[in-house]
């Protein structure tokens, strides 16, 4: 009798125990994307139908808490330990670019220390990450996106964005509010691509971030073959990109989407990401304010020039477009290793 009665003792223990684990309340999942940009993301055949960049719609949906008093405060952890304080100020409190994939814990204090309120969540790993900068449009990390080796590149080190000052003068269009999420992101250098020579860059020499961030200016042609026309630049854009105290970087031309893109597409395809992502992210650039409508012709122009490179996979044809343009080997395999903490070996060389 009393066996039997250990033997229920320890049913009802494991039951208890299996309905305590089932009935745990599981992380919420926070999609930083709005209906439109899932729309595009899902197919991106579609994205000029949905968004035709004549208005500011690249902004990410932010995450929002609500039910507080003024002068409370709010601490954000990530699953990596990374931590956020927030003070309150008014009764909710609006949280922007998250990692993509992350998990995040809250937690609410009042003036007297004591915990009131507490929540965790995880970020959709659907990438782009789009960032939310007061002042500038277009604004994105590079990382994210999946390798085809199954990784993903890395967040928080390359973000691509448009311009922060006005063409032609050094009005900056950076608010206060947009500078200080840049320095917050860790923002160490400023990659300008606009021209030079008709004072399409305003003539600045300092990054509109802050005399903090290093600002190197490196013009691009214009005018349609954003790639093929710009290759004798791209040593000294990779003597940057090889420099991992010059990390996080922002690079940016004027709306952030042709010369950027061109750049985008050659650093994507190193990493390689793959073709569908590749118009993801390029296409993505009609959400932004660019006063215009960008279509999938020029990535279809960049993956048909490339072809005459030597390779058998894009990431390698771009590799050799590259060494044979004057980037240095060292350079492109230290990018690679900084945004994928990988070896990288380009076919038939040896590192």
């Amino acid at each position: 009798m009393l066996s039997l009665i250990r033997r229920l003792s320890v049913v009802a223990l494991v039951l208890c125990l299996l309905v305590s684990c089932s009935t745990t309340k599981e992380s919420e999942i926070y999609n930083p994307h709005t209906v439109d940009q899932d729309k595009a993301l899902e197919d991106w055949k579609l994205t000029t139908l949905i968004a035709k960049g004549d208005e500011e719609k690249s902004s990410p949906v932010p995450y929002v808490i609500d039910g507080f008093s003024s002068g409370e405060k709010l601490i954000l952890v990530s699953g990596s330990g990374e931590e956020r304080e927030i003070e309150i100020e008014d009764e909710s409190v609006e949280i922007y670019n998250l990692l993509l994939g992350e998990y995040y814990s809250w937690t609410v204090f009042d003036n007297n220390g004591k915990i009131i309120k507490e929540g965790e969540f995880t970020v959709s790993s659907l990438p782009p990450r789009n960032i939310y900068v007061d002042g500038i449009t277009n604004v994105r990390d590079l990382g994210g996106w999946k390798r085809d080796n199954g990784e993903r590149v890395k967040q928080g080190l390359i973000y691509r964005s448009a311009r922060l000052n006005e063409n032609e003068s050094d009005e900056v269009l950076l608010s206060d509010e947009g500078r200080e999420t840049l320095l917050s992101l860790g923002i160490k250098s400023e990659i300008d691509l606009r021209k030079t020579v008709d004072n399409e860059n305003g003539a600045i020499t300092e990054s509109p971030i802050g005399a903090s961030v290093n600002y190197y200016s490196i013009p691009f042609e214009t005018g349609g073959g954003y790639l093929q026309k710009n290759l004798s630049s791209f040593p000294a854009l990779f003597s940057i990109l090889g420099e991992e105290e010059n990390y996080p970087l922002l690079f940016h031309c004027s709306i952030g989407t042709d010369r950027t893109g061109a750049v985008s597409f050659v650093l994507l395809s190193l990493l390689g990401v793959t073709e569908d992502d590749l118009y993801r992210d390029y296409l993505f650039s009609n959400f932004g304010y660019i006063e215009g409508i960008r279509r999938k012709s020029a990535i279809d122009d960049y993956l048909m020039y490339i072809e005459r490179y030597q390779g058998e996979t894009r990431k390698e044809k771009v590799y050799s477009m590259l060494i044979e343009n004057g980037v240095e080997k060292k350079d492109i395999d230290s990018f690679v290793s900084i945004m994928t903490d990988n070896d990288y070996l380009s076919k038939g060389e040896d590192k």
